[in-house]
Order: C-alpha cells, then structure tokens, then sequence
C-alpha cells in the first residue's frame, strides 16, 4: 500500500475540509507536518486509522471519543457528520477509502471502498471493503505501522514482551495457521470424547472432569487476560503522569529523581534475582555432599581401615615382581642375589598385593570422597555469600523504596494544586496496577492447580480407553491431529524464532549506530527486549532510551513485514509493503538521538509520514530529514477569540513565514496550510 492524498471534513479539531498529499517518490519519501501541542497531530493519525480499521486511540489519550464532529461546525453550519477519505495505490491500482460518522446517531457507517480510474470514482467491485483493506494491512498490523511515537516506550516496559510478541506474530501473518491450531485442539478433544463415550461409565466420568476442569481454566486465562488489561491501562496512565510531572518546572526536579531511583531499583531488582537464582542453584550443587556430610566422614574411616599403603595397584602386582626377580634387578638399579634377604622381601610382595576390584574401587571411593569433602566445605561459605547478597540487595531496595515513598509525598504536598492531583492519580495508579499484578499472580496458582488435576483426568482416561477396543479408531484419529498439531506448532516456532532474530538484529544495528552507551539489545524468547552492558548486565534505560528502543522495534518490524512482501508460504501470509506513520517521534530524545531517529526512519519504510511539534523538528532534525522532504505542512490553530496580550505563534521556512495560532479569526478550529 502507497498512501496518496487525505481529506478531512469536519473531523475533531479541523474546521470544514482539510486534505494534503503525500509522497510517493523513493528516494524523497518523507511527508512532515508540524504543530504545537493540542492543535490536532493526535486527531490526524487518528483519522487515519480510524477510515482504515475503525480503531479509534485509547480514552486515555483520546479525550471524548464519541465526539469526532467539529465542535464549531456543527454549532456554526449545523454539521452533523464528518467524514475521512484516503486515496491508496495497491498492485497497480488506486483505490478511495472513506468513512462516516453520524454524531445525532453516534453510528460509524460502514467503510465504503471505491476505484480511481482516469480521475473518475468508480464503485469497487469488492463486496467486502473492510475484509479487502484487512487483506492489504491486516488490522493486527495497524498498529505497528500507525502509531504513537510517544507510547512506543510501552514496547519496553512490563507489558511490553507481549505486545512485542503479538506483533511479531502480526508481521509474521500466523493468524490462519494459529486458527487451524485452534480447530485442531477442538478436533483432538471431540476424538477423545468419542473415545471415552466408547468405553465405560468411568472412563466417560474422566472426561467429564477434564470438560469441567478445561473450562476453569479457560475462565481462570480470561481473567488474566483482564487484569493484564487493568496493568497495562494503569502502566499506560502512570507513565504519562510521568511526562507530565516531568514537564511541569516544580515537579521537574523530583521526577527526575524518581526516574533515576526507580532505574536503580530495577538494576537491584535484576541483581536480586540473579541472587536468588544462585540460592535456588546452591542446592543442586551443594545437597549432596552437605547431606552426606556424616557418610563421608564414616566412608572415609573404613577407607583408611583398608590398607593400601605398601601394596601394588592391580593388574601390575604380579607381572611387575616376576619381571624384576627374572631379571634380578631392582628398579633402583642394584642387584637381587636368588635367596638374599631383599630378593625374599620382594617375593612376598605378591602375598599382600590387592585384588584389581577391590583396589579399584577403593581407590575410586576414596577420590569421591575427596571432592564431597572439598564441595562440603565450599558449601557453607557459598551459602553465606549467597545470603548475604540477598540481604544487601532487599535492604537497598527498601531504602530506594523509602526514598520514593519521600517524593511521592514531596508532590503530593506541592502547594501547586495541578502538581499534587497528579501525583495523587499516580499513586491510585500504582494501587490499581499491584491490584490486578495480585490478583493475576493468583489466577496463574489456580490455573497451575487445575492442570495437575486435568493431567491426573487424563491418565486415568487414557488408561481406560487404551483397554477398549471400540474406542481405538478413535484414538489414532486423536493420536493423528496431536502429530499435525505439534508439527504446526513447531513450524511457527521456527518461523517466530527466525523472525526475532532478525528483528532483533536490526534493532541492535540501530542501537549500534545511535545510542551512546555501549549496550547490546537482546531478545529472548519471551519476547523481553532489554539492552545489556560488557558484562551482560541489564543496562537501566532511560525515558527517552525507551523511546528509542519503541521507535527502533517499530521500524524493524515494519522493514521484516516489506522484506517478506513478495513470500510464498503453505501456512504463513505474506509480508506488506505499508507506510510509516508516526506521531511525536522525537518527544523525549536529546539531539544526539533525535538526529539518529530521523536519519534511520526515512530508510525502514518506502513511505513515512510524520507528525512534529516546531520543537521537534529542531536544526538537528531537520537537517538529517531534510533531503528526504518532499510535502511539508503546518497545522494552524484558528481562533475567535481575542489574542491581546498572548505572544504571537509562528514559523519561519524555507524564509517564509508561516502562523502557528491565529486569533480573531472567523472560525474556531484548524486548518492545514502546505509549506511552499
């Protein structure tokens, strides 16, 4: 998909019609559009996704997202609908998407999709435009090719793994196969049934128990998947309560300090882990020789009562004394007279010489024991050390926690009654979040309980029907759609495997050439991207690090989907080619990584559309995106109001002057204005 021209009508904060065009050239590929905060970036990326997939951004941040009809039309020109259509180019051809929505109703109408053909409109022939436009960028996509510059940092945070899997697994195109995997499971559970139905009363009473069990299970994942959603959404408020203290001068100070208490507590978090990690270890290694501490010492006794010393190892005892009474000479080199009293010395030797099992195994025991001893006294001192590092890490986190708990209270007395609401919102946040991180961790336990006694069912089940010689047609057909199951399983895997190692490189290579510590970005196979020091350490990251690492994932992903645009798969849809749509890409990076960010994102999509504030698009920007402009516009605010005493917003481009905020105007509401 190649996005070519946008029209708004009415839409939110834009007053009557407002359209723009996008690029389309390979080599300038970059539309920029400024504005000031609140004009209407926001509302633009929106529409956007909105004409598309019907997706509107979270209420969180999305003020009032039943009212998308312009508030001044509607009371000046009675407007009761607004309207966004997107012209497109797909395989060769330019199509129109539109959408409505009627504000009386609160009724999106449905996404109506026609073709452009010599500059005429002609209905698509498509029956299903939504299903056509889910095939070109597949809605689980959209996201990763539509999004919120800002919010990229969630990709890193805790909830982060699994939107950074769900996406790969989006750009991978596993729906279908991850459908078929879905059936499969009913299929084999349906066999297993008629399998138990075919034996005895018993074996049907397992099953029952496994249907039962299955289904607190299943009410037990919804759950989680709830409370993921409360963690996820408080995440989400608590990080954005962050950049707004951040942002306010009185509170600037102490959320800085937060922000680097609250590293330092995840770096002892991880080194606390590692900690426990070593405890949880100390026994494997360390059990047996502690437990047999008393054994050994009693072995080693026996072992010592067991005479070895003078006596020649076997197999050698025999074949060494013939040797050296045939040749009548000692290994010392000194003659052995037949009959002399050393020649009789060594002759008896073959009287106390040990048998070859015996010696070996004594001497085999004795070694063991040797190193028992040894790691038994390596035990303790590993132990204490282990201990101790435990203690040391829980009391510097407690003192880090005091240390929060302070400036929590800190902002929370500020006598700037804006100040002290948010950090208040924040703390309820942080509650809600451990809430639901409590009552999740709960639904895991009982899920983990339930499938012990599910496994239990199933034995006693299994046991039954392999008795019954009714139900064995219906057990190879079960056994048949595990062996397809685990196959497809295991395909995806390796498909998903290659995919974050890719994906993963790329964004190492990002990492590489713009941040300036030296870190190494790693990511497991739980999807946990984090960025590691020399020493492997999990380096701590700061806000605009965070965002860093959102965009450069974005970008990687989007580069993978293009790469596998052309694939032909038995059980994989193919990659697309789609545009790069950004909003505030650059709001928390200094200008080393606002100039790395605008020199790598022009070169991971054929077509990227940006959205800045006149801050963002600083010197440093704008020198790296500048070559690769070829449409540029400005979002002004119009005013009715009187703008007496306010300062004037403008800007200067290209030696023109362009107004950011216009008062006494005729309408309220903005307007795009193209950059010539």
């Amino acid at each position: 998909m190649q996005i070519e021209y946008i029209r708004i009508e009415n839409w939110r904060s834009f007053y009557g019609e407002n359209s723009f065009l996008v690029s389309t050239d390979p080599e300038r590929n970059v539309t920029l559009i400024r504005a000031e905060n609140g004009v209407g970036k926001t509302s633009l990326l929106a529409a956007i996704n909105w004409c598309f997939f019907d997706i509107l951004p979270a209420p969180s941040e999305f003020e009032d997202p039943e009212r998308l009809v312009n508030k001044f039309a509607a009371q000046k020109d009675g407007a009761t609908t607004t309207t966004v259509e997107i012209d497109f180019r797909h395989e060769g051809r330019t199509y129109r998407a539109s959408r409505t929505y009627d504000q009386p109703r609160r009724e999106t109408k449905p996404l109506r999709l026609s073709e452009i053909d010599n500059g005429a409109e002609v209905p698509s022939a498509k029956d299903r435009p939504d299903r056509f436009i889910n095939s070109v960028i597949p809605k689980e996509m959209a996201p990763h090719f539509f999004f919120y510059g800002e919010a990229t940092s969630r990709y890193t945070g805790a909830s982060g793994a699994k939107k950074f899997g769900e996406a790969v697994k989006g750009i991978l195109g596993s729906t279908v196969a991850r459908m078929a995997l879905d059936d499969l499971s009913k299929v084999m559970g349906d066999y297993k049934r008629q399998a138990s139905d075919n034996t005895s009363e018993d074996a049907q009473a397992a099953e029952a128990a496994i249907e039962k069990t299955d289904a607190r299970i299943s009410q037990y994942r919804e759950q989680i998947t709830k409370f993921e959603q409360e963690i996820e959404t408080a995440e989400d408020r608590i990080q954005r309560l962050n950049q707004e203290l951040a942002g306010a001068k009185p509170a600037k100070e102490a959320q800085a300090r937060r922000a680097r208490i609250e590293a330092d507590i995840r770096q002892k978090e991880a080194e606390k882990a590692k900690a426990a990690q070593r405890a949880d270890s100390w026994m494997r290694t360390f059990a047996t020789s502690v437990l047999a501490e008393e054994l050994v010492a009693e072995a080693g006794n026996v072992i010592r009562n067991e005479d070895t010393r003078g006596r020649l190892p076997a197999p050698y005892d025999q074949k060494f004394v013939d040797e050296l009474l045939e040749d009548e000479m000692c290994v010392c080199g000194r003659p052995i007279a037949q009959g002399s009293p050393e020649y009789e010395k060594i002759k008896a030797l073959l009287e106390t010489a040990g048998d070859q099992v015996v010696m070996s195994r004594v001497m085999t025991t004795s070694t063991a024991l040797g190193t028992l001893v040894e790691k038994s006294k390596r035990a303790w001192s590993d132990f204490e050390r282990n201990q101790e590092d435990l203690r040391r890490l829980e009391g510097e986190i407690q003192r880090l926690d005091a240390d929060l708990q302070e400036i929590s209270k800190e902002l929370a007395s500020n006598p700037i009654d804006d100040i002290a609401a948010k950090e208040a919102s924040r703390e309820r946040a942080k509650e809600q979040k451990r809430q639901a991180e409590r009552q999740r961790n709960d639904c895991q336990g009982s899920i983990i309980a339930f499938e012990r006694q599910k496994k239990d069912f199933e034995s006693q089940r299994d046991q039954l029907v392999q008795k019954s010689e009714a139900a064995k047609r219906y057990v190879r057909r079960a056994q048949l759609a595990a062996a397809l199951t685990t196959r497809l399983q295991g395909r995806l895997q390796q498909e998903e495997e290659a995919a974050r190692a890719s994906i993963e490189k790329e964004i190492d290579g990002i990492v590489q050439s713009v941040m300036r510590k030296s870190v190494k970005v790693t990511l497991d196979k739980n999807y946990q991207l984090k960025l590691t020091d020399e020493r492997g350490t999990e380096a701590a990251k700061s806000t605009g690090e965070n965002q860093l690492l959102g965009l450069a994932f974005t970008g990687a992903i989007a580069k993978y989907a293009k790469e596998r645009a052309d694939l032909v798969d038995d059980i994989l849809l193919p990659g697309t080619v789609a545009p790069l749509v950004v909003d505030s890409p650059f709001g928390h990076l200094d200008p080393v990584y606002r100039r790395g960010v605008a020199e790598f994102l022009p070169k991971l999509a054929s077509q990227v559309i940006l959205f800045v504030s006149t801050s963002q698009a600083s010197d440093v920007v704008m020198e790296m995106l500048g070559p690769k402009i070829q449409h540029e516009y400005v979002l002004t605010r119009h005013n009715q109001i009187d703008g007496a005493g306010k300062p004037r917003e403008d800007i200067v481009i290209n030696g023109k002057t362009y107004d950011l905020t216009i008062y006494n105007s005729d309408i309220d509401g903005t307007k795009i204005t193209e950059v010539m």
